[in-house]
């Protein structure tokens, strides 16, 4: 069903109508519009494509009990703004917790699925950012029945959504219903600052990686024919996904005991994301040879000037002795800089992380936000997240003693 609320609020000689779209064929029907607007809005990130919500969507909509609650902006008949809402009745205990979370399509999947879709947010023209605030923000209140929690990870400090409800959030409360909020830092980006060239990159890198950089560097060049190749055709996404499978599996189940290409959903999402986005020259995984033998491989998204360094893993037998995965991703970063593209490294639990020191990052933090009509589901999701996370990290140390033994 479509729910059409024309008029909301006048702009110039014309006003902003709202459609909200809550059934797939609307949804995929929306994708030629959306990517019209996407390309319009450079604050935007692949994580906010058509392409990878909409595929997100497909492999986990039967996941949970999951309805779709997008709201659509045209000034006339173009489609100006995007608030890509799902909601989400997840899995007992969190279901009675939670009730009804309202989500951006793209996470709330389950841990061990987990995919990240990292700074979402809306899709807007940038001169109707205010507008698209205030009304996504009136909205939510008007049909807070629908929704009981709102929860939103992986935000970046400008992020449009941090704005709705705040301070002066009583503004938008036309019911007496209060929307209670929080905000907490969770995590950090790090990133790769500007740099004029390769060189000057090196140059900022501390004095063991820059020297491990040379004597690695050299020793792979005197072993053998050394080159990169790219899965860049839709043939070759299936091979490459294996391939980098079998390296990031080694990596994190020596870590932790487990690896998220183990779920079938993440590799289903990642087979058909990549077939949406490799004929566009979104996405690549890159490989890097000695002769005949793969060491090391890394997989990331490109567009509007960024790279995001994805997922990445190496043979164990060529580790120590080549640091393969070091090489490729600081030669990635050479490449970066002479395109003049950012070089994002994602989120990070942790702002202390290797990354810091090992590939010269900086770090911007980034933000979790909640929000609900009943501030008392505050205090028991906190409680009930206190024990999953306890829960998962003796998981974590019993899959990885068996994994030893």
């Amino acid at each position: 069903m479509t729910h059409n609320a024309p008029n909301l609020l006048p702009i110039g000689t014309q006003a902003l109508s709202l459609r909200l779209v809550n059934s797939v064929d609307e949804f995929k029907s929306l994708q030629k519009n959306w990517d019209n607007l996407y390309d319009k809005c450079d604050k935007n990130s692949v994580f906010s494509s058509w392409d990878w919500v909409f595929t997100w969507w497909e492999v986990f909509k039967d996941q949970f009990e999951r309805e779709l609650f997008i709201l659509c902006f045209y000034q006339g008949d173009m489609l100006v703004g995007i608030a890509p809402f799902q909601i989400c009745k997840g899995r007992f205990p969190k279901s009675l917790l939670q009730g009804k979370t309202l989500q951006f399509i793209g996470n709330g999947e389950a841990y061990e699925d987990s995919i990240v879709s990292e700074s979402q947010d809306f899709i807007v023209l940038p001169e109707l950012e205010a507008e698209m605030v205030s009304l996504v923000s009136e909205y939510l209140v008007k049909h807070s029945h629908k929704w009981n929690f709102a929860d939103f990870e992986f935000l970046l400090k400008d992020a449009l959504i941090l704005q709705c409800f705040d301070d002066d959030g009583k503004e938008y409360n036309k019911n007496n219903s209060q929307v209670a909020r929080q905000k907490i830092e969770y995590g950090v980006r790090f990133s790769i600052p500007k740099m004029e060239s390769y060189e000057e990159y090196q140059s900022k890198m501390g004095g063991r990686w820059r020297k491990m950089l040379g004597k690695k560097g050299r020793k792979l060049a005197r072993d053998g024919e050394v080159r990169t190749e790219s899965a860049e055709t839709l043939d070759s996404i299936k091979p490459a996904l294996i391939q980098l499978a079998e390296m990031n599996c080694y990596r994190w189940k020596e870590k932790t005991g487990s690896c998220i290409f183990d779920s079938s959903r993440f590799v289903e999402f990642h087979q058909k994301v990549m077939a949406r986005l490799i004929p566009k020259n979104r996405a690549i995984i890159k490989t890097l040879y000695l002769d005949d033998n793969a060491l090391a491989s890394y997989y990331t998204f490109s567009d509007k000037g960024r790279i995001h360094y994805y997922q990445s893993g190496f043979y164990a037998k060529y580790a120590n002795k080549y640091s393969p995965l070091f090489l490729l991703v600081c030669n990635e970063i050479g490449e970066s800089i002479k395109n003049n593209q950012m070089f994002d490294f994602m989120f990070a639990d942790d702002k202390n992380s290797y990354k810091k020191d090992q590939y010269c990052c900086e770090y911007e933090s980034m933000y979790r936000l909640r929000w609900t009509s009943q501030p008392i589901r505050f205090s028991a999701y906190s409680s009930a997240k206190k024990i999953q996370n306890n829960v998962q990290h003796i998981k974590s140390k019993l899959a990885k003693l068996k994994n030893k033994n």
